[in-house]
């Protein structure tokens, strides 16, 4: 029996489909679904980049709300982190995730076991990569994907150099071009 490739995309990849930012991003993820809907793979990604992608709304309604206001720039750095949105933003952010998970609805989430939580401990401590992309990659790895698909350079390259260190696994790093060479043979 012909094994199907498990496929994880992280929040830059998302955020590139959902925010209509990169349409190579658009493609490839209509690539995937015609795969899924064939069964022809799986495709995934963690519950925690909805908060990641939670926060990256409450940023850009921030930023859009400063930017309105004619807020100077030391204004909207100092008040970044306090941002005091409203229950009208809540809703758009609600409204964004409810737009993606519908539109999406063959993405699956994945969870970090206990081991998995160290593996993005241990990724965090001796690498270059971010805590929240340690649990991106830690999630894809533990959980035996075969790719982990996204559009950032630099996690893609750092993540590489890491991947080689847990042999017992076989995932693969790769950008949106590579993904698309792969799945569309």
């Amino acid at each position: 029996m012909k094994k199907y490739p498990k496929i994880y995309l992280d929040t830059n990849f998302i955020r590139d489909i959902m925010e209509k930012r990169n349409t190579k991003a658009i493609h490839l993820i209509e690539v995937i679904r015609n795969l899924q809907n064939k069964k022809k793979c799986s495709c995934y990604t963690s519950a925690f980049l909805l908060m990641e992608l939670c926060d990256a709304k409450k940023d850009d309604l921030f930023f859009q709300e400063a930017i309105n206001k004619k807020f100077e720039f030391k204004r909207i750095i100092r008040e970044r982190n306090n941002p005091n949105l409203e229950d009208h933003h809540f809703k758009k952010i609600s409204e964004y995730l409810d737009n993606l998970l519908e539109s999406y609805p063959f993405l699956e989430n994945l969870s970090l076991s206990e081991d998995g939580w160290q593996v993005a401990s241990d990724i965090s401590s001796s690498s270059n990569i971010w805590s929240p992309d340690c649990v991106h990659l830690a999630t894809a790895l533990s959980n035996e994907c075969d790719f982990l698909i996204t559009s950032d350079s630099q996690f893609k390259k750092e993540s590489k150099k890491i991947a080689k260190r847990f042999t017992k696994y076989k995932l693969e790093i790769i950008g949106i071009d590579e993904a698309q060479r792969i799945l569309e043979k």
